[in-house]
């Protein structure tokens, strides 16, 4: 939410993550994100000029931009843990008395979904975040492109609700690395 009290526009917020992979049209919501963050940042260079005893600092130059996308969710919907595994997901079928993975017997022919971990090692596509309408404006942030990796540990036996954490590099595109809009949200 954005809220502008004056001079001065404050955020506390929500929002919801939408992802498009490299190459594809589908666009899907990560659901439920916790937090979402995006940095950027440069690397410069200095000219220091030695001519006297005293170095002066002649000027700086930006050798790199750098900007980077880290988000949580705690939707941990088979698709997002297939990102989380770096996976594809995949239909195993087995017949009518066959193990199951579980150890237990299939008392039917039975399709079960599978994640194939580490099948699908790049997470490239584009990002767009879109604020909640809380307050006055929505920011809206659309990624060109990302490359993501999963961070942070996933428990299998916990106590508190488990989240699945992405991070990753905002790459330079023909568009820049990301655009964010400032939209009214429109009371009724």
């Amino acid at each position: 939410m954005l809220k502008n009290d004056g001079n001065i526009t404050r955020y506390i917020g929500g929002g919801k993550i939408y992802f498009t992979p490299k190459g594809e049209t589908d666009v899907r919501e990560f659901g439920e994100c916790q937090e979402a963050k995006v940095s950027i940042s440069t690397e410069v260079a200095e000219a220091i000029n030695k001519d006297s005893c005293m170095a002066v600092k002649a000027g700086k130059f930006v050798k790199a931009i750098n900007a980077t996308i880290e988000f949580t969710t705690q939707n941990i919907s088979i698709e997002n843990m297939a990102l989380a595994r770096l996976g594809k997901i995949e239909d195993v079928e087995f017949q009518t008395g066959e193990t199951l993975p579980d150890g237990s017997s299939a008392s039917e022919n039975t399709t079960i979904k599978c994640i194939k971990a580490g099948s699908n090692p790049i997470i490239e596509g584009s990002i767009k975040f879109v604020g909640d309408e809380c307050g006055d404006e929505k920011p809206v942030l659309i990624v060109h492109n990302a490359v993501l990796s999963p961070s942070g540990e996933f428990a299998y036996i916990a106590d508190d609700v488990q989240t699945l954490g992405f991070s990753g590099e905002v790459l330079d595109t023909d568009k820049g690395y990301f655009d964010e809009y400032r939209m009214e949200v429109k009371k009724d």
